[in-house]
């Protein structure tokens, strides 16, 4: 069987604590199927699905040797949904968008095209998956008083981006397996 993989950015362990009390807030109206496992919480930038390990180290090899931007900082929240607002499919902690994850994300594509993956054809829209696949509740979003830590944001800094290996089975069920740190320029 293909291992299957994704490029993406993994959150601050600091936020990755605030995002789990996200979790134990939502949890009290909303039954999701999935609940993602804090050290899981990322950014996706591109999903790649099944692909050999030669196509793998041929992806690394080409994300090495570009000549990324510097490290910059985004906002991570507050709290959003894809789906009915009252029993969304999804629910996520809202990441900002700014010009140098943009450019990460055309380069990324741009390389991943070369290497025949398809583009995506969806508007980008970069979140923090907390929990998919619901089952029962009503959003906390939903209600007239709902907790205000929902609506806090946080700063991380972003030096590197990696690829991880996806272990459905297992909890954390994604590995890191290259590490493609930005230039060090701010």
């Amino acid at each position: 069987m293909t291992a299957h993989y994704f490029i993406g950015i993994k959150v601050d362990k600091s936020i990755r604590a605030k995002l789990t009390e996200w979790q134990n807030v939502l949890a009290d109206s909303m039954n999701y199927k999935d609940w993602t496992c804090e050290e899981d919480f990322h950014i996706t930038l591109k999903f790649l699905g099944g692909c050999s390990d030669k196509t793998i180290e041929t992806y690394k090899n080409k994300l090495m040797n570009e000549d990324w931007t510097g490290a910059f900082q985004i906002t991570i929240g507050p709290a959003g949904y894809f789906g009915n607002p009252k029993q969304p499919r999804v629910f996520y902690a809202d990441a900002e968008k700014p010009k140098e994850l943009e450019v990460i994300k055309l380069e990324i594509e741009k390389i991943g095209s070369e290497l025949g993956f398809q583009p995506e054809r969806r508007t980008y829209r970069p979140h923090v998956t907390l929990a998919k696949k619901n089952a029962e509740g009503k959003s906390p979003l939903a209600l007239e008083n709902y907790d205000p830590l929902l609506d806090e944001s946080y700063s991380m800094l972003i030096d590197h981006f990696s690829i991880f290996r996806i272990h459905p089975q297992q909890k954390p069920k994604y590995e890191e397996i290259a590490h493609i740190p930005l230039n060090k320029e701010m």
